[in-house]
């Protein structure tokens, strides 16, 4: 079975590995800002503030609805809709043909394969979408962070599970501007990236509690 690294999901395929949603053969994006080298910390200096700046805007984030786009690491494309509630809540409605539905209810991640009539779940603690679905978000105490990168466009934050208990790192794409939250990559343990891009966000509105349950009227049923 295929890995699916998205926000997620994504993030998934870095505790045990969840199938990939493969539709269609869309390249990545280039991910390469220019052809040289940044520094893995633009300003050494400012790091704790930095982050800090980082972990306010996340924890000010109590909801978001809009749409996600997902390159996976083996040339795959999907994308669909995205519904966020902090602490913990996720939901990704995949587009069709992807039979895929994604659901965190606050404890544990669930997929759901419609066409194979599967159903896989993994704590969302075992997780890198964990670190900034906490209620506190805390990056500097909860991960390893890697590099901090800023551009006149973007900040990027890479970190990675310090306890070494999952492989690969995420990397956090934040507009230079407001802060928000606007793509992440998933590294795996072997330097495949998987890249999921959000658009049309609508910030801080009640959602529907419901979307966070996932009924399970699957025929097999697997726990990792």
């Amino acid at each position: 079975m295929k890995k699916l690294f998205i926000i997620c999901a994504s993030a998934l395929a870095l505790s045990g590995g969840f199938a990939a949603a493969q539709v269609g053969g869309t390249a990545q994006p280039n991910m390469a800002q220019n052809n040289a080298p940044m520094a893995a910390f633009t300003n050494p200096q400012t790091v704790p503030n930095d982050l800090a700046r980082v972990d306010a805007a996340l924890n000010n984030t109590l909801s978001f609805q809009g749409r996600f786009a997902q390159y996976g690491a083996d040339g795959s494309f999907a994308q669909g809709t995205i519904y966020l509630s902090r602490p913990g809540k996720l939901r990704f409605e995949y587009d069709s043909p992807s039979p895929l539905l994604i659901v965190s209810d606050g404890v544990t991640l669930t997929q759901q394969d419609r066409a194979l009539e599967t159903t896989d779940r993994v704590p969302l603690s075992a997780t890198p979408l964990n670190f900034f679905l906490r209620e506190n978000v805390n990056l500097a105490q909860d991960t390893e962070v890697v590099a901090l990168q800023k551009t006149p466009t973007e900040w990027r934050v890479a970190a990675r599970d310090g306890s070494g208990e999952m492989d690969g790192t995420i990397t956090m794409i934040f507009d230079a501007s407001t802060l928000a939250l606007k793509e992440w990559v998933i590294t795996d343990g072997f330097g495949g990236n998987t890249r999921l891009l959000l658009s049309d966000l609508v910030y801080n509105q009640r959602l529907n509690p419901r979307l966070f349950i996932l009924r399970d009227d699957s025929r097999r049923d697997r726990r990792r």
